[in-house]
């Protein structure tokens, strides 16, 4: 929730203003009056108010002259101006002087509503910037860790996506190695293995995510084309080799399946585990690559995939797992990604995303939530994540598409 001031000589208009306010959805909390402009920048000192709305012409100092001061203390803070037409000048320089925006006097709900929305979206934005230029500076081995825990156990969403966007991750071809070692290793000993691991792989040109354990190794090396996955496989063996043989520490590498789809590298693990005489449970085996036979049940193909869309169109807003969509129609999850990419042409995911940016679109543009209100609504468990998911595939952030619907509808 955002704190707002609003600054007006004239009692009607900030009761009206807190009335329009208090009546929406804006994710507004703690509403501060004030009567003047000294008093106005008095507040801002002492509150830290996020939005403030300020009539052109009051008392002590004019809104200008406030916004100034304001400024000076709260470099963060959105400012608005409400205005009569005979001062339309003034709220023309206020823009040139770094207001937000500005409304004439009365005061209609819906504008307060769009500007307020508008002043909401960027604050969010800026949040969400910070917390993203964080998560990028702050990726350590514990984050790669468990991305390699989710794409290896079948749990890829959304945020294993935005991890690969971040860390500039464009390969199409993914493989999962498993190395086995025969011995435990001490916290040096993984340190110096991984160090040593990571300078090879990059000095080779992989890109890779690597994660050392106690007693085994998990990671996975990427590729632009299909038609290289076999010489990648042999050098990174090599170099893995070299590696182990360095350090003195004895192991042995299995190398996973190349696949073109994040949902489908635990089969590729399994299959790196199996390669060096891990033992994988039959049910686990069963679980990822049974397919169905033709005795199993009577629905057709088409059938199959109409069900995995309606369960997706009907719980796009919730947490989906490929889990839980392989269970919506019986068959296994690594089955079920295979059948819906080979009949619909996209990822799981891909359509999913698809499902609810095509919902985020309409309630951009239909009411009056925030960008923030919006990501939840649609399924995403960060603002990020959908901000992201937003302007990668629709190609304009949430704010801008708002924006240009909100152009055309007063058009």
């Amino acid at each position: 929730m955002y704190k707002l001031m609003i600054a007006d000589d004239e009692a009607l208009e900030r009761q009206a203003l807190r009335h329009f306010i208090q009546r929406s959805n804006l994710e507004i909390g703690e509403i501060l009056e004030c009567a003047n402009g000294i008093d106005a920048v008095k507040i801002a000192l002492l509150e830290q108010p996020e939005i403030c709305i300020l009539d052109i012409k009051m008392p002590g100092l004019s809104g200008l002259e406030a916004m100034v001061q304001i400024a000076s203390v709260n470099k963060n803070c959105k400012v608005i101006f409400s205005t009569a037409y005979s001062y339309f000048d003034y709220a023309v320089k206020a823009l040139q002087a770094g207001a937000l925006d500005f409304m004439v006097k009365p005061v209609k709900k819906e504008k307060l509503i769009q500007v307020l929305n508008k002043a909401i979206d960027e604050l969010d934005a800026e949040r969400n910037q910070e917390l993203y230029q964080s998560k990028i500076t702050d990726l350590t081995y514990v984050l790669e860790k468990r991305i390699l825990r989710e794409l290896i156990t079948g749990q890829t969403d959304e945020e294993t996506l935005w991890f690969f966007d971040a860390m500039e991750i464009t390969e199409q071809y993914g493989c999962i190695f498993f190395v086995h070692l025969q011995r435990e290793i001490n916290e040096d000993e993984k340190t110096r293995l991984s160090k040593l691991l990571r300078a090879d792989l990059t000095a080779a040109g992989y890109t890779h995510l690597l994660y050392v354990h106690r007693t085994s190794i998990d990671f996975m090396v990427f590729s632009k084309t299909a038609d290289q996955a076999e010489k990648i496989s042999q050098h990174v063996e090599t170099i893995f080799s070299y590696a182990m043989d360095k350090l003195q520490i004895p192991g042995e590498i299995g190398i996973g399946s190349w696949e073109d789809d994040l949902m489908q590298m635990e089969f590729s693990y399994l299959c790196a585990k199996e390669a060096v005489g891990e033992y994988v449970t039959a049910e686990r085996r069963e679980l990822v690559v049974k397919e169905p036979t033709r005795d199993e049940g009577k629905k057709t193909v088409p059938q199959d995939i109409e069900y995995i869309c309606n369960y997706m169109n009907e719980h796009y807003s919730e947490k989906i797992t490929l889990n839980s969509i392989a269970d919506s129609v019986g068959f296994s999850k690594y089955y079920v990604s295979r059948l819906f990419k080979q009949h619909v042409g996209v990822t799981i995911i891909d359509y999913l995303i698809k499902i609810r940016l095509d919902r985020a679109k309409e309630l951009l543009g239909q009411s009056d939530y925030s960008i923030k209100q919006i990501s939840f609504m649609v399924g995403y468990s960060d603002p990020n994540y959908f901000t992201w998911s937003f302007k990668k595939y629709l190609g304009i952030s949430p704010i801008k598409y708002r924006y240009f619907q909100n152009l055309s509808s007063d058009s």
